[in-house]
Parts: structure tokens; C-alpha cells; sequence
């Protein structure tokens, strides 16, 4: 009887194994460090390419043990597959973004009024001195993000600024500058930094409050110091914190104009659909 030695070991498998465990540490790490101002942003850059290239190398390794396994009979299927699967959830990061990039308008400053957007004081100079978006960029904005319009509420502006501070503060965004509308100041509006999800990028926030005829009137503008192509994020935000607003004031009777319909129910609160003021900030 001839005895037959067992199969070898596919030698790609380990070392593609050894590849695809480095990168997610590395990227959880660096988002912690940057989260916590311990790294810089080309440090933080330069991790993220790395582990994403390792990711890369990784799947390919992995491409290259099945295909010995398959064709020879090798061992090694296990660490093969736990390679690829580590390596595909590390890119699908970067193919969730080249997504966006193709689906999404290159935009990285996204306000309810693009004509006259709030302004922006506490910012560093390039977000400060940005100009106002052009037609083209209009256009796209309306059409890939057709909710992002100022809402109105039939409240007066006291109330409104009260609820948009606390989500503010909720939110931990940084305050840079603030003033809270009353009598002697019909516009209110809160300036602050907040930050992207994840690798916590740098954003500017600012929120204006306008008293008009039937209640307050409520922009909101959020623009990316990082990059020209924001992936979404600024849509989401200002999406997001209008939703939580809406949700803080349903229901709320409080107005200042106790003769006119809204007063008697605060459950509709729509995007106001005529044309906001000239900018007074």
C-alpha cells in the first residue's frame, strides 16, 4: 500500500490572514487618536491609506490561496476566508465613498438658502471668505437634496433659539459665537463646530433665526474644511438636526401671532414655501 502525504498548506493563507488583521485596529485606533486631537490630519491620512492598502493586499493573498486550494488541494481554506472577509469589511469603506462620489454632487458647503446663506464669523478665513455657491451648484444641491429648505415655525424666535440651543448642546457641537433674538435683536443665530462621523474631519455649523409675520423662520448652513466633496455628510447633518428640531417643537402652541390658524395646533410644521429674508448676518 503506498502511503500518500497529506496536502500542503496553501502559503498565501497565512500571510494573507497576517495582512487583513492589522488594518481595522489601525483604523479604530486612528479615529480614537484624531477623535481626542492626539494625531494630525496627514498623520490620520496616512494611516488610513496604509490600512486600506494592506486591506488590498490581503484580499489579493487571499484570491491567490483559494485559487491553490482549489486547483492543488491545499489546506488553508479557514485562515484564506477570514482574510477576505476582514479584508472586505475594511474596503468597503473606500468603495462606500467612491459611490457617493460618482452618485452625489461635488459640494462641501450645504445651506438651506444658497442665494442667502447664513454667514459664517468664528470660521477659519477659507470657510469664512467662501463665495456664494453659483447656479450650477444650486441646481445640483436642489436636485440631489430637494428637503434641505428653511423651516417655519408659528413660534416666536425665543422659543425656537431655546430648542436649537439644547439641541446644539445635545449634539456637543463647539459654540464659536451665539446670540439669542429678542426685542432689540430680530435675528438670532448660533455658530459652532461639529465633526464628521467616524474620522471626526473638522465642520462648521451656523443656524439663523428670523422673526417674520408668522413666526420664526429657521437656515441652517453646514460646510466641510476638509475636501470638496463632503460624500453627503453636510445634507445628512442639516437633515438630521431639523428632524430633532421638528420633533422638539410638534405640538408646541406657543405663538406669536395668537389669531391666525397656527395657533390654535403646533402639529404641522412644513418647510416654509416662500423665499427667505435678505441676510441680515
Amino acid at each position: 500500500m503506498i502511503a500518500r502525504s497529506p496536502p500542503r498548506f496553501a502559503a498565501e493563507a497565512p500571510w494573507a490572514l497576517r495582512f487583513a488583521l492589522l488594518p481595522l485596529p489601525l483604523l479604530i485606533l486612528a479615529a480614537v487618536f484624531h477623535r481626542y486631537q492626539l494625531i494630525e490630519l496627514t498623520p490620520l491620512f496616512v494611516v488610513i491609506a496604509l490600512a486600506w492598502v494592506m486591506a488590498a493586499v490581503a484580499l489579493f493573498l487571499a484570491a491567490r490561496a483559494f485559487r491553490t486550494i482549489w486547483w492543488e488541494g491545499s489546506r488553508g481554506l479557514k485562515p484564506a476566508v477570514a482574510a477576505a472577509v476582514l479584508a472586505v469589511v475594511v474596503l468597503a469603506l473606500p468603495a462606500a465613498i467612491l459611490v457617493e462620489m460618482v452618485l452625489l454632487p461635488r459640494i462641501s458647503d450645504v445651506s438651506t438658502d444658497g442665494t442667502d446663506p447664513p454667514l459664517f464669523t468664528a470660521a477659519p478665513d477659507e470657510v469664512v471668505m467662501r463665495p456664494v455657491p453659483g447656479d450650477a451648484e444650486k441646481a445640483e444641491q436642489a436636485s440631489a437634496y430637494p428637503d434641505i429648505v428653511p423651516r417655519h415655525y408659528p413660534l416666536s424666535p425665543e422659543r425656537v433659539f431655546q430648542s436649537i440651543d439644547q439641541l446644539v448642546a445635545a449634539r456637543s457641537w463647539g459654540v464659536t459665537d451665539r446670540r439669542a433674538p429678542d426685542t432689540d435683536n430680530e435675528v438670532g443665530w448660533i455658530e459652532a463646530t461639529a465633526a464628521t462621523p467616524g474620522f471626526s474631519l473638522p465642520v462648521d455649523v451656523v443656524i439663523r433665526i428670523v422673526e417674520d409675520d408668522r413666526g420664526t423662520l429657521v437656515d441652517m448652513r453646514s460646510a466641510s474644511r476638509i475636501g470638496a466633496h463632503d460624500l453627503g455628510d453636510n445634507a445628512r447633518r442639516i437633515r438630521g438636526f431639523f428632524t430633532d428640531l421638528d420633533a422638539a417643537l410638534q405640538g408646541v402652541t406657543e405663538t406669536t401671532d395668537t389669531s391666525g390658524p397656527d395657533a390654535e395646533s403646533g402639529a404641522d410644521l412644513p418647510p416654509l414655501p416662500t423665499p427667505p429674508p435678505v441676510n441680515l448676518r
